[in-house]
């Protein structure tokens, strides 16, 4: 299965895409990415049911002291690297990495879903 959900997120071809949010809903039960495709389309990457989620963000060493503030030119947060794997502690969880870039988050997921916007 992680080979199947791995693959559905490489077909977005995520690679040096501009990440445009990141964000956690129900108290990061759900993480969303959202990825830029073209002009008028985006991806929307969904894991759901999640039971740890954990991310340091460039807070630190950004100019901007809000990225609220922040300008789509100014973001500079891009699709690196998103791997799965299997969860050693729980079965049928996935431990998901992200590196988009300018901020690393790792997770620890039940399942994705791949959602095209």
């Amino acid at each position: 299965m992680v080979e199947i959900l791995q693959a559905k997120i490489d077909q977005t071809e995520y690679w040096d895409l501009e990440i445009l949010d990141f964000n956690t809903n129900f108290y990061g039960d759900e993480v969303n990415i959202f990825v830029y495709n073209d002009d008028e389309t985006s991806w929307k990457i969904s894991f759901l049911s999640c039971f740890r989620v954990n991310y340091e963000t460039d807070a630190t060493w950004r100019n901007i002291t809000n990225v609220r503030e922040m300008k789509r030119p100014q973001l500079g947060y891009f699709g690196q690297d998103i791997t799965l794997s299997e969860n050693k502690e729980y079965e049928g969880f996935y431990d998901v990495s992200i590196d988009l870039s300018t901020s690393q988050c790792h997770r620890a997921l039940s399942y994705g879903t791949l959602y095209p916007l």
